[in-house]
């Protein structure tokens, strides 16, 4: 086992490479997925967050007394939201969120942390969520102008920093979320429902509570059982005269993102699990190219009395080395690539890790796919190397007949003259190998559909917000903030299509290095009737250019279908709207650049071994 993959080692090189990398991503998703699982809950759930959130048209000591009373709530609590806008440098203006806590040092529900600086804040002062410090662009101390409901515009000091894991990401959001005391409410003047504007400090009308934090007695994790509870208390409000313009009742226990981040992720390990099967192809090649180069080998041994199954556990524990070599350069690469990608999303999803360690069934998965893959993919190939008579390999000349002149597309090409035969021979020999060409040539069709869809989806989401609200006037903001959530999304596309590039990139190598490898013996003669080696290296270039022409012909046809898919589950999803997809032809001239010069960099080793091969070594039977 050992001596056939060190005699090949250039190529199983390239295959444990091309394994590992599809093992390192499974590796680095599947150690993120546990981590934030365990973690974003975690930190959610330690901040007590409400069962249910019921805004009505106001909230005194009195009724908020009386709802904690009742028997089917465990804890309750009353705030205010404001909404308004901040300025940030000398024009722009940011979209403003206020909460209003009626006493910071008694919170029980939808607890904050502070981070630094006052705490509580002082009258004519406010808090900031730490994310919302990069939208503000303002530090501790600081002083802003606020507005709120079309009042006066008055001037707030920046006296500390908070941390809210319920809250979504100020970043992505483009908001600036402000915390404050209700006697800071009366000093901003707050635009009264009549149109008129309250006096500062003036009966406290501004500071009136409309928010109801409720937590359900029981259990709180029991998504019926709450919603039982909250339409009871709605009920009873409205019975006492109370307006519910409003009752949200969350995921109990569950971080408002965490379906967001599982789907992600779900779909950054099914892509992982798509690069180790596409590995498989390249397994597939190699041990068929070890086969074919050593049938003769196989009769010798079946001649001696070798069983089938003896000689396919050989060819077997080939592939198992191969899967064990690429575990153990992807071990190391996943958990450094699954901490930073944990780390990464716990930054932008705004919550702290507190635990980083990978459980063990994490690994234990890795090392299973590790080792089934290669396996797996060495089946048929052993299945029909070993499937052989001991006269028909020893007869084997080392010359493959193959199947290529019986279709008519073959014969077509076989017609045509003397013009252009570097181009033909290349063209021929593609054919020559349909499965092997489908598979390479499907490799970097996904990667280029991937790569063009990315960038052709971002490009049709800011034309479809321009054409349903007219150019220009959504707003900066809400471009900016669409184009924030929608980051996750392009981040992963693009760094998919890199992965699948690579891996389709190795592929080729693989499969035009094989492809000399076959036709060695007829390059030889090539070579032997007057070919020179420049020749001989531009047959095999213009083969992998040629696979990598079509392929970039299929991922353009794609990308439309692509982008109109994706492109309309997110619209729909996220302002259902009319989408219109419209490809980014600046991605497509790019990728037909890069898939260029992958193939050229994939076939520069082959076409260099076949020109510098001598006719005596190219054409001799051992």
């Amino acid at each position: 086992m050992i001596g056939d993959l060190w005699r090949d080692r250039t190529r199983a090189l390239i295959v444990v490479l091309a394994i590992a990398i599809g093992l390192t991503g499974v590796l680095a998703v599947l150690s993120t997925y546990a981590i934030l699982s365990r973690e974003l809950n975690r930190g959610y759930l330690a901040t007590n967050p409400a069962s249910a959130v019921l805004q009505i048209d106001a909230i005194d000591d009195e009724l908020l007394a009386a709802v904690s009373a009742r028997t089917d709530i465990a804890a309750a609590d009353a705030r205010r939201l404001v909404w308004g806008r901040v300025r940030v440098g000398q024009t722009e203006w940011k979209r403003l969120v206020l909460f209003v806590i009626r006493d910071f040092h008694r919170l029980e529900i939808g607890l904050i942390t502070p981070e630094a600086g006052e705490w509580p804040p002082a009258d004519g002062a406010m808090l900031i969520e730490r994310d919302a410090f990069q939208v503000v662009r303002a530090g501790i101390g600081d002083t802003v102008t606020v507005e709120i409901s079309g009042g006066r515009e008055r001037t707030l000091r920046i006296s500390g920093r908070v941390h809210d894991p319920g809250q979504a990401q100020a970043r992505m959001e483009d908001f600036v979320y402000g915390y404050i005391t209700p006697a800071t409410l009366n000093l901003l003047d707050e635009r009264d429902e009549d149109g008129s504007l309250d006096e500062p400090a003036a009966s406290g009308k501004a500071a009136a509570r409309d928010r109801l934090y409720v937590i359900a007695a029981g259990d709180r994790f029991d998504a019926v059982h709450v919603r039982r509870v909250a339409a009871d208390l709605k009920r009873w409000l409205e019975s006492r005269g109370h307006i519910v313009r409003r009752m949200d009742v969350p995921a109990p226990g569950q971080h408002p993102h965490a379906i967001l981040m599982g789907a992600l992720l779900l779909a950054m390990a099914a892509f992982g699990l798509l690069v180790l099967i596409l590995s498989g192809v390249i397994v597939v090649n190699l041990l068929l190219a070890i086969m074919v180069a050593e049938r003769r080998q196989i009769g010798v041994m079946k001649a001696i009395g070798g069983s089938r199954g003896q000689i396919a556990r050989i060819y077997l524990g080939e592939a198992g080395l191969l899967g064990a070599a690429a575990m153990i350069l992807a071990t190391p690469a996943g958990m450094i690539g699954g901490d930073a990608l944990a780390r990464y999303f716990a930054v932008l999803l705004n919550f702290d890790l507190a635990n980083l360690a990978v459980p063990v069934w994490v690994y234990l998965l890795v090392v299973v796919v590790g080792f089934l893959v290669p396996l797996a993919a060495a089946a048929y190939p052993v299945a029909a190397g070993t499937d052989l008579t001991v006269r028909d390999a020893l007869a084997d000349a080392g010359v493959d007949v193959g199947r290529f002149g019986s279709r008519r597309l073959d014969r077509v090409l076989c017609g045509i003259g003397t013009p252009g035969r570097p181009l033909l021979l290349g063209l021929r020999n593609c054919l020559r190998r349909r499965a092997r060409t489908a598979l390479t040539l499907g490799t970097l069709s996904v990667a280029g559909a991937s790569f063009n869809t990315t960038l052709s989806l971002r490009a049709s989401m800011m034309a479809t917000l321009d054409r349903l609200f007219g150019a220009g006037t959504y707003g900066e903001a809400s471009r900016y903030s669409l184009d924030q959530h929608m980051l996750m999304i392009y981040v992963f596309l693009l760094v998919v299509a890199g992965v699948l590039a690579a891996v389709g990139g190795l592929g080729l190598m693989t499969a035009t290095s094989l492809s000399v490898r076959e036709r060695r013996r007829e390059l030889g003669v090539l070579r032997a009737i007057g070919a020179t080696p420049g020749a001989v290296a531009v047959i095999v270039v213009i083969e992998a250019l040629f696979i990598a022409s079509i392929s970039w012909t299929v991922a353009l046809l794609a990308a439309w279908p692509f982008t109109a898919t994706v492109g309309r589950i997110v619209a729909g999803a996220l302002f259902r709207g009319r989408f219109e997809a419209t490809l980014s032809w600046a991605a497509i001239a790019a990728w037909l650049g890069m898939v260029l010069v992958l193939s050229a960099i994939a076939s520069a080793a082959p076409a260099m071994t076949a020109a510098r091969r001598s006719v005596q070594e190219a054409v001799g039977y051992e």
